[in-house]
């Protein structure tokens, strides 16, 4: 009554019923970020600081900005990270492999300069020797220059309680004497070549040093070359 037919209740067309339209995040600047990129590349080529720094730069902007690169700049940090664990492990090896070298003779030949007796190698050339009760370093000449003896051998005597000085030396000298006519049979046939051996005495044998170093000298005076020459 009182209402023009067909309008009751009507809304506009296209209203009823209906929500707002969802709100959408803020367009993002695009692309790749940069710093993601670096910190791969860095990654890659070892430089591990710069990585990381450009790594974690990347992954704040990227979250931030909405850009792309967030896998880049984790592969970034974790090539880094390879990096690391392998400069560790190369240091722990070399430190292991300086630290077991020095224990017994070394098997280098210095060209010169005063040796350690425990660290007298077969080939070296010696000058400086003479009859003492302890030599502890020696002069290491080139064989090419005039010296008075070789080091033709390297042994250990047997395990167990010093033997007293008089069996030390028989072993020692037995055990250089059999070591060089395997190592230069004609020097041992050579009646102007003799042996001098160094051993540990009864101090050095308690602090674990059992090695004997076999020297050949010309009874004629100072030589030049080797031994096997």
């Amino acid at each position: 009554m009182g209402q023009p037919a067909g309008q009751w209740g009507q809304q506009p067309p296209g209203q009823w019923g209906q929500q707002p339209p969802p709100p959408y995040p803020p367009p993002g600047q695009g692309g790749t970020n940069g710093f993601a990129i670096a910190s791969l590349i860095f990654g890659l080529l070892g430089g591990v600081l710069l990585s990381v720094i450009f790594g974690f730069v990347a992954l704040s902007q990227i979250k931030r900005r909405g850009q792309g690169g967030r896998g880049l700049a984790i592969a970034g940090l974790s090539l880094s990270g390879a990096w690391v664990v392998g400069i560790v492990a190369i240091a722990v090896i070399a430190a292991l492999t300086s630290s077991t070298g020095t224990d017994g003779p070394t098997t280098s030949l210095a060209d010169s300069g005063d040796v350690k007796v425990q660290q007298l190698a077969p080939g070296q050339c010696l000058n400086g020797l003479e009859e003492s009760s302890a030599i502890r370093d020696l002069p290491v000449v080139p064989c090419a220059q005039p010296h008075e003896g070789e080091v033709f051998a390297v042994f250990e005597l047997p395990d167990g309680d010093y033997p007293g000085d008089q069996e030390v030396a028989r072993l020692a000298e037995d055990g250089c004497v059999d070591r060089l006519e395997t190592h230069a049979p004609k020097a041992a046939d050579d009646p102007d070549v003799t042996i001098y051996f160094l051993h540990p005495t009864r101090s050095s044998w308690r602090l674990g040093d059992q090695g004997v170093a076999c020297v050949a000298m010309s009874g004629t005076g100072k030589v030049t070359g080797s031994i096997q020459d």
